[in-house]
């Protein structure tokens, strides 16, 4: 349960969803200088533009989790900050909660990422993983409980330059979609042990009708996400490959153009869905859904 759990989460996660990396799994680390400094805390009202979408994840008909993304941009900068939990009766039988953030520059219409923190909270225990960057290039990465030596050496240093970390990949995907620039079609990603490819191809136009779980309808436009492996994962895991993501984008007035309003998993553990429940402008005005 945990691992259907965890890997229904970092779909949603890659939203424009994984997200983050398959979290709970023993993660990869390069002998380095010295643990990147955390990244400060996000201030409630952040300056600039950016919007905060909130998620809830439906998986067997149940609601699994919660998930919120948001994205400041302020000044040729960007912060992005996720947090995803169980929830509803899932909650309460299988605690668990992780969170992410990001930030870095926006350079080019594109995203260079400067760090990168996520921490994986399951029955007590807590595995964090953090990520420095050099000229975007990762340079410092530190994970806690330590990584294991053969992991560290999987993906070669050629194959880091021009990759993201995973929260950077789903701002990379968000900003080109709002932008109007929909299904960017190749995102490099590295988790710290895992380099692999996000790849987006357009599913044209639908109309989408809401339900008790989803209160968008309206029109909206489609991207399917693959993911193509590269490096660093264990022989014969190909769970990655055998996941899909159909991410269903609308404009719903953050101000920042088309934004996911809903998405389906599909993935080796059953087929999951992730509805956009409430969403906020940066300068905190509710735009769609109600008041948590």
């Amino acid at each position: 349960m945990q691992t259907s759990l965890r890997n229904t989460a970092l779909a949603a996660a890659l939203i424009g969803a994984v997200s983050t990396p398959l979290a709970a799994d023993k993660l990869a680390s390069p002998e380095t200088a010295a643990v990147p400094a955390a990244v400060p805390a996000r201030a409630e009202s952040p300056a600039g533009d950016g919007f905060r979408l909130s998620y809830d994840v439906y998986k067997s008909g149940f609601r699994a989790l919660s998930l919120k993304f948001d994205v400041a941009l302020d000044g040729g900068a960007y912060r992005t900050d996720a947090r995803l939990e169980s929830s509803g009766i899932i909650g309460w039988l299988f605690e668990w909660r992780l969170d992410a953030v990001s930030r870095g520059k926006l350079q080019d219409a594109d995203v260079v990422p400067e760090r990168h923190r996520f921490a994986n909270h399951w029955r007590g225990k807590v595995r964090t993983v953090e990520i420095g960057y050099r000229e975007g290039v990762p340079a410092d990465i530190r994970a806690e409980p330590p990584y294991g030596e053969d992991a560290a050496r999987a993906v070669s240093d050629d194959l880091l330059p021009g990759s993201v970390d995973p929260m950077s990949a789903v701002t990379a995907i968000v900003l080109e979609n709002a932008s109007g620039n929909l299904c960017r079609p190749t995102t490099a990603v590295y988790d710290g042990r895992r380099r692999y490819d996000a790849k987006l191809t357009p599913l044209g136009t639908t109309d989408l009708k809401a339900s008790n779980f989803a209160p968008y309808t309206g029109p909206a436009e489609g991207c399917r996400l693959n993911f193509e492996r590269i490096a660093g994962f264990k022989q014969g895991d190909d769970r990655m490959t055998k996941m899909s993501i159909d991410i269903w984008l609308a404009d719903i007035g953050t101000g920042q153009g088309k934004v996911p309003v809903r998405l389906q998993l599909d993935t080796p553990w059953g087929i999951g869905f992730a509805h956009l429940v409430r969403a906020h402008r940066a300068d905190n005005k509710l735009v769609f859904g109600t008041p948590e």
